[in-house]
């Protein structure tokens, strides 16, 4: 499928593309506040399968995207962005018959961000066309997907690849009311912090804390434990949970470990949670042990909280590792 000079192709991707309006503020709105805008830009930010698309593909791993989208403004910009990290487009549709979802993220001046995303719809892909172009590239060793797309497609798809001896990775962001009593057919199952207790099944009240529960060394215990109940429900082969920076948490048959991650000043969270779910498919492609991978994950994800931006704010390879080579973990 691949021409003369390309690099193998090792991963697929398979979640949704879309193009978000970006907003800075000085502070988030409350209920019937109106807040004035710092900034107001269209068109830097991707959905959560175009930005881990672009992430692999700027660190050079081979990458090909399987989608559905309008033929407009929104399906070119795409097109664009992840033609130019040389991620494999054999199987990226644009169609007169779709329209490419749009999403409003809004920034705050530290750096946290709100996302208001599209409206769920189903995909415009069959599951027999997915299965299609994951035959068609049977070669590759890994599949990365989530439910930005719809649920019930993107976790047929997972198990089909991992019927077809592909190692699955799948974002449970955002979350559906209903999830899958098993899902033991996904090799990595990520989510942060508050997917994570919500598939718990966990409260911040149920610790007597508030919502910013993550706070001081001796709570770290509470995040294992959150990790260890969402591994038991649902038992992947390995959930990883994001706890933005504080790092993540790996945790296997019941045992979990924490990941420190790196002292950087943040500028912007935007788009640096599928930064590291890229970065950590990356060293997975590279053989990486999944530790080693998360570590590496953490690195890239600093980076990009250091910039401005979603998806133009990735790093290649080259990049990353030489923005990174003197960070310190906290």
């Amino acid at each position: 499928m691949r021409g003369a000079g390309k690099k193998p192709l090792q991963v697929l991707v398979f979640n949704k593309h879309g193009i978000g309006h970006m907003v800075r503020v000085t502070q988030f709105p409350k209920p019937g506040e109106t807040v004035p805008a710092l900034e107001w830009k269209f068109g830097e930010d991707g959905g959560k399968g175009t930005n881990v698309a672009v992430a692999l593909g700027k660190q050079g791993v081979g990458t090909a995207f399987i989608g559905k989208v309008g033929d407009d403004e929104g399906g070119r910009i795409g097109k664009k962005w992840m033609e130019e990290a040389g991620v494999d487009l054999s199987h990226y549709t644009m169609s007169t018959e779709a329209k490419t979802d749009v999403g409003v993220v809004i920034i705050r001046e530290d750096g946290e961000n709100m996302v208001i995303g599209s409206p769920r719809h189903p995909c415009f892909l069959s599951l027999e066309e997915v299965k299609g172009a994951i035959d068609d590239f049977s070669g590759a060793g890994y599949f990365v997907s989530g439910l930005e797309v719809d649920q019930a497609l993107p976790l047929a798809a997972c198990r089909y690849a991992k019927e077809r001896g592909m190692v699955t990775l799948f974002n449970a962001s955002p979350l559906h009311r209903t999830f899958p009593d098993s899902m033991e057919y996904v090799d990595y199952l990520f989510v942060n912090e508050l997917e994570g207790m919500e598939l718990a099944g966990m409260e911040p009240a149920d610790t007597g804390k508030s919502q910013n529960w993550f706070q001081e060394p001796e709570e770290h215990e509470n995040w294992l434990q959150v990790a260890a109940t969402v591994w038991k429900r649902y038992r992947p082969g390995m959930v990883v949970m994001t706890l933005g920076s504080h790092g993540c948490i790996l945790c296997r048959g019941g045992r979990c470990t924490r990941l420190p991650s790196y002292k950087v000043r943040c500028v912007d969270t935007v788009a640096a949670g599928d930064g590291f779910l890229a970065a950590f498919t990356a060293g997975l492609v590279w053989g990486m042990s999944p530790e080693q991978a998360a570590d590496w994950g953490n690195r890239y994800a600093a980076v990009v909280v250091e910039r401005e931006g979603a998806i133009l704010s990735y790093p290649t390879l080259e990049e990353a590792r030489a923005l990174s080579v003197n960070f310190k973990k906290r």
